[in-house]
């Protein structure tokens, strides 16, 4: 089954199961497409997670980092993880991803291998991803590895050993490959600290009238440093990303709910119907009340609801 609606709390967390108890890993084949605005919005796991591109481009942001993800690559993204994904070609890129606990990889906390093979590299501060492509030997063979349990999941035979196999095969490599990842480096980041903060804030508060100045405060900084910091870390201004915030829970209520487009513009932080009206169609194409009329006759309900 896939997952289209990402949830998550104040702090930006993702709320969504991936697998069970018991087996706690999970499969997806992912077109944009099918993602609100084309993307998966800022959000961040315990779990690991392993992205491969199948066709297209992708480009995966990180606190302070970017980097695309050609056709044929694949991508590690670390536990703990603020990051965001969108398409990044003129196609409907498609990605297979696998979001799993580590625990998959080395038991519980106290064996041997979780604690000289999985918490060195899962509590690294300085790895936020890592990039894998063909060009260089052990990429491919990591790459390989990843598709056999890719295959098996799409097959649905066996896939549960196949593709703790492949995950076990591809964290092998990558100790052989990189020993430095073996070194924890747990430093603490003042700059995702006060994002994950500030982030929180605008979560809480959206639906109320915020300046950059509030958000500011709420985490013990200038203005100016402010923007600076949704810059450096986002890509983006604190206004810019409020709003995105408010449009993309306007088209969840829009979705979701029958209640008049005014009252969804007032519950998602808009005081100005008209402003509104301007601002949705700028981002998704389409009045409010086409969006609505669109994915109601298709029946389908909004891919990112909020908790």
């Amino acid at each position: 089954m896939q997952i289209y609606n990402i949830e998550t709390n104040a702090q930006g967390k993702e709320l969504t199961v991936h697998g069970s108890s018991d087996f706690p890993c999970a499969f997806y084949d992912e077109k944009f497409s099918e993602f609100l605005s084309g993307e998966v919005p800022w959000h961040w796991h315990e779990e690991l997670e392993i992205v491969l591109v199948v066709y297209g481009q992708v480009r995966l942001e990180c606190i302070g980092k970017s980097e695309v993800i050609t056709q044929g690559d694949l991508i590690l993204i670390n536990s703990g993880v603020l990051h965001k994904l969108s398409n990044d070609s003129n196609e409907d890129s498609r990605i297979l991803n696998v979001v799993f606990n580590p625990r998959i990889l080395g038991g519980e906390h106290f064996s041997l291998i979780y604690k000289k093979y999985v918490y060195p590299i899962t509590h690294n501060a300085e790895l936020s991803y890592y990039k894998f492509t063909d060009n260089v030997d052990w990429h491919k063979r990591v790459i390989s590895a990843i598709m056999q349990g890719f295959n098996a999941w799409q097959n649905q035979v066996g896939y549960e050993l196949t593709m703790t196999f492949s995950l076990m095969q591809f964290w092998q490599l990558l100790c052989e490959n990189d020993r430095d990842l073996l070194s924890t480096k747990n430093v603490s980041s003042k700059t995702e600290k006060r994002i994950l903060s500030a982030l929180r804030y605008i979560h809480d508060q959206f639906p109320n009238e915020i300046l950059v100045s509030d958000i500011s405060r709420s985490v013990n900084i200038s203005a100016s440093e402010c923007y600076r910091l949704f810059k450096n870390a986002l890509g983006c201004t604190p206004n810019h990303y409020l709003l995105s915030y408010r449009l993309r829970f306007a088209a969840t209520r829009l979705i979701e709910t029958s209640i008049p487009i005014t009252d969804v513009a007032q519950q998602s932080g808009f005081n100005c119907p008209a402003y509104f009206a301007k601002k949705f169609r700028g981002l998704y194409k389409q009045t409010p009340k086409q969006y609505r009329n669109e994915y109601s006759n298709k029946n389908e309900k909004c891919p990112f609801p909020f908790s």
